[in-house]
């Protein structure tokens, strides 16, 4: 009876610390999977932001070949 009943004890104790590192071992694979899916989303996001914002690409003055400014000569008061 008392070799039986330790042997139970012991496949009782075999089963949680299976189903308990299981379980653990899952969570943290979760945890793990949603940080790196947080980050490629934020990169993802940076990517689109830089795609769509058009000043941001430009490395020159586009205004730079222009020969004069073209509001020079534009008559503002109409009193004059």
């Amino acid at each position: 009876m008392q070799n039986t009943t330790k042997w139970v004890w012991l496949a009782v104790a075999l089963i949680v610390g299976l189903g308990g590192g299981y379980w653990w071992g899952n969570s943290a694979g979760v945890a793990k999977e949603k940080a790196v899916a947080e980050a490629k989303r934020k990169a993802a996001e940076v990517e689109a932001a830089k795609a769509v914002n058009p000043f941001e690409q430009a490395t020159v003055n586009p205004f730079e070949k222009a020969p004069t400014n073209p509001f020079d000569k534009v008559k503002v008061n109409p009193f004059e």
